[in-house]
């Protein structure tokens, strides 16, 4: 499995980022009525953004930290390397992700989305004494462009104090983790957790050591998006006869103003906007280029682990779930209308929770 996990890394690193793959991001697709792109209606295309908000929900599910370890550092002179490969599930039925994600074809939807997102990651743990410990990673996401990069500080709470009715007491952790994905063009997506654990080493007569821990976890989702064309199958640029910019000595004979209208009287005012002067046709769609804004989303999870160690052999899994709704541990209520209800309000739902399975293999020094 660790030579298997390498490969990939290797591999995924070394591929071109700007190479779009099944799973990448389509944001011109989440539009509130499909047809306006093909119809190219005068009104324009408004950008759907509940499903752009329910997309980036599950995305940043899979990106969120999901080291597995217990709640006990490494130690002052301790340190760890590993390999993890978390499963993150998906509802990949869901219209977001069918025509929020490119697919293999050229067509409006993602007809077959994977059930899941793979996410393999090297990490690196050093103690820093004090129960203090840091920790770096980087990984790939294969059927996407996606690199992840992250970071975490933690503090083992009781830590180096096992002594008397303390020794009694699990161990206890608080941390904070961030991870941030480069490679997906038109969104950028980024998560901050903050985690508490509590763990019990348990020894075995022969020198192995099983961990078990319990563990909260609160995630802010960030998302924004980059400007997107809604309608790239049409050309701006052709339909109003582009001829310049709306700036002094612009062609003569058209107003500075609106794009299209009438030469203003000698005596008016011109106005620069730096708007697009149009020759011929209507403007209307450079109204099609738009931003799907700025997205935070909060998630409540429940992790549940186990560690086992042997020597320098470490092994362990976690499984990581929601403990509440998606839509129920928002704060703001637009948020959570958003990932419960479509556009406009209607047809609402209670949103479905997710589930990551992680597993790791390292080496403890």
């Amino acid at each position: 499995m660790l030579t298997a996990s390498l490969g990939v890394l290797t591999v995924e690193l070394g591929a071109p980022l700007a190479l779009a793959r099944p799973m990448d991001p389509a944001l011109s697709r989440l539009v509130v009525d499909p047809g306006c792109v093909v119809e190219a209606a005068p009104a324009g295309c408004l950008p759907d953004r509940a499903l752009y908000h329910k997309l980036v929900s599950q995305w940043g599910f899979a990106l969120a930290p999901h080291s597995v370890h217990a709640a006990r550092t490494t130690g002052l002179s301790g340190f760890n390397v590993s390999l993890l490969a978390a499963f993150t599930g998906i509802d990949n039925s869901a219209d977001y992700w069918r025509r929020g994600t490119r697919g293999e074809g050229l067509g409006s939807t993602n007809l077959e989305p994977a059930a899941w997102l793979q996410l393999y990651s090297l990490e690196m743990r050093k103690g820093f004494g004090f129960g203090i410990e840091a920790a770096g990673s980087i990984g790939v996401m294969p059927g996407t462009s996606l690199v992840s990069w992250g970071a975490d500080v933690r503090v083992a709470l009781l830590e180096g104090m096992r002594h008397g009715k303390l020794r009694y007491l699990p161990d206890m952790s608080l941390g904070v983790g961030l991870r941030e994905a480069t490679g997906l063009g038109e969104l950028a997506l980024g998560t901050l957790a903050f985690d508490a654990r509590v763990s019990r080493p348990l020894i075995a007569p022969s020198g192995f050591i099983v961990t078990p821990w319990l563990g909260y976890q609160l995630v802010r989702i960030a998302a924004d998006s980059a400007l997107v064309d809604l309608t790239p199958g049409t050309d701006p640029l052709a339909e109003c006869g582009f001829v310049g910019a709306n700036v002094p000595g612009a062609p003569a004979g058209v107003a500075a103003g609106a794009p299209g209208s009438e030469p203003a009287s000698a005596a008016a005012s011109p106005v620069y906007d730096g708007s697009p002067v149009c020759q011929s046709g209507t403007g209307a769609d450079f109204g099609n280029t738009v931003s799907f804004g700025e997205a935070a989303v909060l998630r409540q999870r429940l992790l549940l682990g186990v560690m086992y160690r042997h020597e320098l052999l470490q092994l362990g899994a976690e499984l990581i779930t929601d403990l509440l709704r998606p839509d129920a541990a928002q704060t703001d209520s637009a948020v959570a209308a958003a990932l419960r209800c479509d556009a406009n309000g209607d047809n609402c739902q209670p949103s479905p929770r997710q589930w990551t399975l992680a597993v790791q293999v390292g080496a403890a020094f």
